[in-house]
């Protein structure tokens, strides 16, 4: 039988630690934030999240290796031509960055916990919905540091479902990691 998943959430000693009512209230927040706020906004800032993702994960040694990578092919010739061309750097100017991978994992942990359904029936709406003023001007909103940002993004979400899926009894079912598909997958 595979063992069970754990998530091991680590808070800074300043903050107040993450439960199970503040994850939730956390997806909450954002879901009913959206009602509220303009597309330009949400994409704006999901963009400038995915971008200092990206910034950091460059940072690391596969990061900086697939940088160079895509730096060095025609994607970026041509993702930074689309990104003049629909002058994406000038509408996401200033927008602060959604913390787009705390978000998943954050997200992704709420799976796991044992108290969600009792959390549920307890909090009946968002406990608080904190807005993060940016207190110096973000850095450009690349179409590179983006791409980077959704590898990792990415990479993030399949890592944590394959870790659910491994969390579950075992069962004749297709492992995570094993090919489902047959082909390249962009055609």
């Amino acid at each position: 039988m595979a063992s069970s998943a754990h998530i091991r959430l680590i808070d800074p000693p300043e903050d107040a630690g993450r439960t199970t009512a503040s994850l939730f209230s956390s997806l909450a927040s954002r879901l009913i934030t959206l009602h509220y706020t303009s597309g330009v906004s949400v994409i704006g800032s999901t963009l400038a999240g995915l971008a200092e993702a990206g910034r950091e994960i460059s940072k690391t040694a596969e990061g900086a290796r697939i940088r160079r990578a895509l730096e060095a092919s025609a994607v970026k010739d041509n993702g930074e031509l689309l990104w003049s061309a629909l002058r994406v750097t000038g509408w996401t100017e200033g927008m602060p960055a959604a913390p787009v991978l705390d978000h998943i994992r954050n997200d992704l942990a709420l799976l796991l916990a044992d108290d969600l359904a009792e959390t549920i029936d307890n909090v009946p709406a968002p406990l608080e919905n904190k807005v993060h003023q940016a207190k110096t001007v973000p850095p450009a909103i690349t179409f590179i540091d983006t791409l980077m940002g959704l590898w990792i993004h990415s990479r993030e979400i399949v890592q944590s479902v394959e870790a659910l899926a491994r969390s579950a009894p075992e069962r004749d079912t297709i492992e995570p990691g094993d090919a489902v598909h047959s082909g390249p997958i962009l055609r």
